[in-house]
C-alpha cells in the first residue's frame, strides 16, 4: 500500500498532501481494507497537460527573443547547441601546447611543385630505417623518420603532461596519438620546403593514419612495404634491443608492437593497393638486395620519363 501511495503522490503532486493521504486512507476503508489496495490504486485518472518548455512561443519567436538581433552575436546560426567534440589527447586543455595542433594549414605552396613523398611502411624490425636512409642517399631525398620525430620530442620536453603521456603510450608499444604525429610531420615538412624529395619512414601505421596523412599533407607518390616474417622480425627486435636500448624495445613493448602491426598491416596494404601506389619486397633477404629491388621500383614509378638517378 505504502508503494501505491507513494505512486499517487508522485502523479498527482497535491497541493495539500495531508489532506491527500487522509482521502487515501478513506478509499482504503470503502475499498474493504489495504489486500484491495493496487499499485495504482491512488494515481489520479486525471492527465494534466504540461506547459510547453517555451511558454507557448512558436520554435522561432522563442529564439528570436532568446538570441540577440545583432548578426555578430556567436551562436546566432545555432538551433541548438554545437556537437561535443570527440575526446583525444589535444581536447584536454591541459595536455594541448596550442590550439594550433589541431589547425588545418597548407603544407606545401599550392604555387610551387611539391617535393615526391615516399612511405617506407613494415612491421617493427623489418628495416624500415635502413632502406629509408638508402634510398634518401640514393636519391638526394630528404629523411624523416617518424619514430626519432617523436621521440627526440619526449626528450626535448620531459617536463610536459602532454609528451609525459605520449612517452608512456610508447614505451607499451601502443600508437601515439595520431593528431600529435601528423602534426609533427606537418611541421617538419614545412621546413623543407625546397626538397626534390622526402622518404617518411615507419608512417602511417594503419589506415586512419594514411587518410589522414592524405586529408591533411598530401598522397604519397609511392608507398614501399618491407614484409618480414614474424621469427625474423623477432631476432632482429632483440638484436636491436641489445645494441641500441631503445625503450620501445623491451619484451612486453615488442609483443605489443607486433600485434598491433598485424591488426593493421593487411587493410592498410590494401588501402594502397587500391590506390595503386604501394610495392611489396621481400625483406628477409640481406638488405643489398632489398635495396636493389626497391631502386629498381623507384626508378619505374618516379623516374620513367627521365635519366634515373645515380647513386
Amino acid at each position: 500500500m505504502l508503494q501505491s501511495l507513494l505512486n499517487g503522490l508522485m502523479c498527482y503532486k497535491p497541493d495539500d498532501p495531508i489532506e491527500y493521504l487522509e482521502s487515501c486512507l478513506q478509499k482504503v476503508k470503502e475499498l474493504g481494507g489495504s489486500e484491495k489496495v493496487k499499485w495504482d490504486t491512488f494515481v489520479s485518472p486525471e492527465k494534466k497537460t504540461l506547459p510547453p518548455l517555451n511558454g507557448g512561443q512558436p520554435r522561432r519567436s522563442f529564439f528570436r527573443n532568446v538570441m540577440p538581433d545583432n548578426s555578430n552575436f556567436p551562436y546566432r546560426r545555432y538551433d541548438r547547441l554545437p556537437p561535443i567534440q570527440q575526446f583525444s589527447i589535444e581536447s584536454d586543455t591541459d595536455l594541448s601546447e596550442t590550439a594550433e595542433l589541431i589547425e588545418e594549414y597548407d603544407v606545401f605552396d599550392p604555387a610551387r611543385p611539391r617535393p615526391k613523398i615516399i612511405l617506407v611502411i613494415g612491421g617493427p624490425g623489418s628495416g624500415k630505417g635502413t632502406q629509408s636512409l638508402k634510398i634518401a642517399e640514393r636519391y638526394g631525398f630528404n629523411y624523416i623518420s617518424v619514430g626519432e620525430l617523436l621521440r627526440k620530442k619526449i626528450h626535448s620536453t620531459s617536463s610536459n603532461r602532454k609528451w609525459s603521456l605520449i612517452a608512456k603510450i610508447i614505451t607499451t608499444g601502443e600508437l601515439a596519438p595520431q593528431e600529435t604525429t601528423i602534426t609533427e610531420i606537418k611541421q617538419r615538412l614545412m621546413q623543407i620546403p625546397d626538397e626534390e624529395g622526402i622518404v617518411i619512414d615507419g608512417f602511417p601505421r594503419d589506415v586512419a593514419q594514411a587518410i589522414s596523412f592524405e586529408d591533411q599533407i598530401c598522397t604519397p607518390d609511392l608507398v614501399v612495404f618491407l614484409a618480414c616474417s614474424s621469427q625474423r622480425l623477432k631476432e632482429r627486435l632483440l638484436k636491436r634491443a641489445e645494441q641500441q636500448g631503445r625503450p620501445d624495445d623491451n619484451l612486453k613493448a615488442t609483443q605489443r608492437r607486433l600485434m598491433n602491426f598485424k591488426q593493421n598491416a593487411v587493410p592498410l596494404v590494401k588501402y594502397f593497393q587500391e590506390k595503386g601506389l604501394i610495392v611489396t619486397f621481400d625483406a628477409d633477404r640481406d638488405e643489398e638486395e632489398v635495396f636493389f629491388d626497391i631502386s629498381s621500383a623507384v626508378d619505374n614509378k618516379l623516374f620513367a620519363n627521365k635519366e634515373a638517378a645515380t647513386g
